[in-house]
């Protein structure tokens, strides 16, 4: 398998890391939190709150990218009415509803090109894993390291809910999956709390096939079996808003997905980007 060809890098990026030095002096990474969102109109102005309090306990003014999936409950509008009460950087990245991995690929491209920050961070809309958690994280000096969530029940004095029978089986199931056919070690590739250094979003991203739940997991193995990049674990706590959105038959369909990953694998399909065609969609301000 081949590594990264450099070009694929995005050379306007700032070297990663936090604190990052520069000129003798410790600067703070930046991060654009991207939050791909369906129907969350519920639950969409507890998670800008909980970004606002952050952003303001730590003097940060970072953008936030809400990406809508073609949502039907308002949940854009909610948003927009939440973030200008809070008075927070909103942009708006709006698709036809073509489900949760297509949405993360086009906005993580879509975000990469248009800013100059040093991570990406993808945040699940509902506020179950909360952005305070990024206080948790040992920076690492190697500006390539990718930083993934592996929910646990107590960290940092934070309790946590443990998942339901049900969600434990689904989760082991994947993890035996992507283990046996990516090689990947991570027990939770499913967290929605990922960051990802900007400078190798479109030699990412690029690359991504699937459309369904196993994405993360096809992210992880061709950021580590193509592109080399490092990958640190982040303990994050985990608490549950509502009702999950996936059943019992993903584990099956996922299952599958995770076949054709090990597929292409082997057919070396990840060793270019495919550089797929834009999605359409709408970048707005509020």
């Amino acid at each position: 398998m081949s590594g990264v060809n450099v070009d694929d890098r995005d050379s306007r990026a700032v070297p990663g890391g936090s604190p990052v030095a520069s000129a003798g002096h410790e600067r703070r990474a930046s991060i654009a939190v991207v939050m791909p969102a369906y129907n969350e109109a519920d639950r969409i102005e507890q998670t800008l709150a909980s970004i606002a309090r952050y952003f303001g306990e730590h003097d940060v003014d970072w953008p936030i990218v809400l990406a809508d999936d073609g949502s039907t409950d308002g949940t854009v509008e909610r948003a927009t009415t939440a973030a200008r009460r809070l008075e927070l950087p909103l942009r708006l990245l709006t698709f036809e509803h073509r489900g949760k991995a297509a949405t993360v690929r086009d906005a993580m491209l879509a975000v990469a090109a248009e800013t100059e920050v040093d991570y990406l961070m993808m945040l699940d809309a509902d506020d179950e894993l909360p952005i305070s958690q990024l206080d948790h994280i040992s920076w690492s000096a190697d500006a390539r390291t990718i930083y993934i969530g592996r929910r646990v029940a107590e960290t940092h004095g934070s309790q946590g809910v443990m998942p339901t029978p049900l969600r434990r089986l689904m989760s082991g199931t994947m993890r035996l999956a992507s283990r046996v056919l990516l090689g990947l070690t991570y027990p939770d590739t499913q967290c929605g709390f990922k960051l990802f250094p900007r400078d190798y979003a479109r030699a990412l991203f690029g690359r991504q096939w699937t459309t369904g739940w196993v994405f993360d997991a096809e992210l992880l193995a061709i950021a580590t079996r193509v592109l080399r990049l490092p990958v640190q674990e982040v303990e994050v706590t985990w608490q549950p808003r509502g009702e999950s959105k996936v059943g019992a038959s993903a584990m099956l369909v996922s299952g599958l997905a995770m076949l054709g990953v090990g597929v292409r694998f082997r057919l070396g399909l990840y060793d270019r980007p495919r550089r797929p065609k834009p999605a359409r969609s709408r970048l707005s301000s509020t």
